[in-house]
């Protein structure tokens, strides 16, 4: 599998761009299925790859999977905030810990929100409009 997926837009197209990043490319998949007529949705399905990916790309909104082999979630913050541009940008992951400690790391790193896996479109493009009209 790639690892992005790019909208076929006009490159003037001015919809806010959503990076989502997951291990697991069926969750990636629903992602973009469910944002891609609203939103520029890239897909990263090796977190390795973030810095690479945010030399040429800056998101208005990160996705972020908690639980990969590799990096979780928690790992790729601060590479996020590392760039100027990200230092406010708003981060969501996405998990299926259901635990107090991870919702208390997660915002003591600065995300916004969580989603609970499995993915619920309507709740996905809710918390998405929430936080991008917080901007």
């Amino acid at each position: 599998m790639e690892n992005t997926f790019e909208n076929e837009m006009p490159v003037d197209d001015n919809r806010p761009v959503i990076l989502a990043i997951d291990d697991v490319p069926e969750i990636l998949r629903t992602v973009h299925l469910v944002l891609k007529d609203s939103y520029k949705v890239y897909t990263l399905n090796d977190p390795e790859k973030l810095e690479e990916l945010l030399a040429d790309l800056t998101p208005d909104l990160f996705l972020l999977d908690y639980c990969m082999p590799e990096l979780t979630g928690f790992d790729l913050m601060p590479i996020i905030r590392s760039f100027p541009e990200h230092s406010e940008t708003p981060v969501i992951y996405l998990t299926s810990v259901r635990s107090l400690d991870f919702y208390n790391v997660a915002q003591r790193l600065g995300a916004c929100d969580y989603i609970m896996k499995p993915i619920d479109a309507d709740k996905l493009r809710e918390k998405i409009g929430k936080h991008l009209a917080d901007e």
